[in-house]
């Protein structure tokens, strides 16, 4: 019952709306709020494909209780200017080849893959230095195990879309441990430092080892650097929107949804040569924030990650309540 649950949202979000969010960025300060409860969902349905990366569901939770989490313990600071706050999450990811019709018509496609994540992350800023951390410690696992192949079918039946056809090849089941750090800092003057924001950010661990330099422009009626401190009365009673840009270039050593486990071959994994390491990201859209209720609507393009690739797009929703 609580699986078919489970499939019931999703089926409500994949005809709606297409979701992206990053828990830990934000422009507002929530420290004032006990606790924040995040929906993310991604889809590419907005451009009218289902291909490479088809869909993503998370879930995250923070709250003031959270002092000495693992992720937080790594950002512990005696600056006094400076505040924490961490949370837990879940998500679960799915990728197929550039058709779920026919996917072997194109050779070196991208193999099925899905994981699971659950993740542990905290997020440190000092608004008078302009600077921002955030990192993220997830354990999962990706393969039969991850429910890929039973979320999408279920899915395209309740919706009367195609049968996706393939899935008994998808990557096999890998134990999974994930780590994430991103630093943003601002600098030269106020005007700049408030809207563009350079960042640097690392991922390593058994299901990806990527690096990535990039540049995010931020522009709205609070103008102001990343969760610098607002007046809550202020916010209680004012619509806070914002527009973003962000570009970034990165690049990837390793994708064990493209190649597989580090501890096993696996037959319908591509090879080293068969994936691209140089690749670069854009990603624009707004956010809202009006009294507790947080919303972010994002579209991401992707250059190609493998050789028989082409660029991807997809769509995303991020939604949080404070309580």
């Amino acid at each position: 019952m609580k699986f078919k649950s489970y499939i019931l949202v999703l089926f409500f979000l994949k005809t709606t709306f297409f979701v992206f969010g990053q828990r830990t960025e934000t422009a507002i300060n929530f420290t004032a709020e006990k606790s924040r409860l995040i929906f993310e969902t991604e889809n590419d349905m907005l451009f009218g494909s289902d291909n490479y990366y088809t869909a993503g569901l998370a879930l995250s939770y923070t709250s003031d209780n959270f002092k000495k989490t693992p992720a937080q313990l790594l950002f512990r600071s005696k600056n006094s200017e400076s505040y924490t706050y961490s949370g837990f999450g879940f998500q679960q990811r799915i990728f197929t080849p550039y058709s779920i019709a026919e996917p072997n018509s194109i050779e070196g496609d991208r193999p099925y893959s899905a994981y699971l994540l659950v993740t542990n992350f905290a997020v440190l800023i000092n608004p008078a230095k302009k600077l921002k951390l955030s990192n993220e410690i997830g354990i999962g696992v990706m393969g039969q195990a991850a429910g890929g192949k039973e979320v999408q079918k279920l899915v395209h039946s309740l919706i009367g879309s195609i049968t996706p056809i393939g899935w008994e090849f998808q990557l096999g089941n890998t134990f999974l441990i994930d780590y994430q750090f991103r630093i943003e800092k601002g600098f030269f003057n106020d005007w700049i430092a408030n809207h563009f924001v350079p960042f640097a950010a690392t991922r390593v661990g058994t299901l990806t080892n990527l690096v990535q330099v990039g540049l995010m422009t931020k522009w709205g009626n609070k103008n102001s650097f990343l969760v610098n401190a607002t007046d809550p009365i202020e916010l209680n009673n004012k619509l806070i929107w914002e527009w973003l840009f962000e570009a970034n270039l990165q690049g990837v050593f390793y994708d064990a949804t493209l190649e597989g486990s580090l501890f096993n071959d696996d037959p319908n994994a591509l090879t080293k040569d068969e994936t691209i390491s140089k690749q670069y990201q854009f990603r624009t859209g707004f956010n809202l924030y009006y009294k507790k209720v947080s919303f972010r609507y994002m579209i991401k393009f992707n250059s190609t990650d493998f050789n028989s690739a082409v660029i991807h797009r997809y769509a995303s929703v991020n939604i949080g309540l404070a309580f």
